[in-house]
């Protein structure tokens, strides 16, 4: 075997062993399973239900976004109960997120959504009106338990005062 083809089929070999697995690319049912769980928990912010969001939380769930305030970056933290505890005390239609080009990618038990999204509030803190509270990009990690997706991670930047393009 002359030196060419011992590389072009090392090449091949390597290729193939790092290739995405059928589930990896998998655009159906999975993919919808999981863009179902996390519509759930838009849904039940929504709808101020805490009972609701958490059905589809794993109980290790925390999530972590950066706020961009005065052009500085600021990371927050959030547990699974801190995010549960405001669905109590707010109406419904009081938290409105959308999201606006969602991706999802799936390998067997795990998964990922990526999206563009824009949330709205129809009050912000004060009291004032403020309809395009905070957009930018949120990312939802899922892990397949006992048959049910289950949203473990979530990711966020949060910039205020949203262009009409998000």
């Amino acid at each position: 075997m002359s030196a060419i083809n011992v590389l072009a089929s090392l090449f091949l070999t390597a290729v193939g062993a790092h290739a995405p697995s059928a589930a990896a690319t998998d655009s159906g049912s999975e993919s919808r399973a999981v863009i179902a769980t996390v519509q759930t928990l838009l849904d039940s912010w929504r709808e101020a239900d805490a009972k609701k969001a958490a059905s589809v939380l794993h109980p290790q769930f925390r999530e972590v976004t950066l706020h961009l305030d005065n052009g500085e970056w600021k990371f927050f933290a959030v547990t699974r109960e801190q995010l549960l505890a405001p669905l109590d005390r707010i109406g419904k239609g009081d938290w409105d997120d959308t999201l606006i080009d969602p991706k999802v990618e799936v390998d067997g038990p795990i998964a990922n959504l990526w999206s563009h999204y824009r949330f709205r509030t129809p009050f912000t803190e004060n009291g004032v009106f403020h309809d395009d509270a905070h957009c930018g990009i949120e990312t939802f990690q899922l892990y397949k338990i006992d048959g049910r997706w289950l949203i473990v991670n979530f990711a966020d930047t949060h910039v205020n005062g949203c262009p009409a393009a998000h």
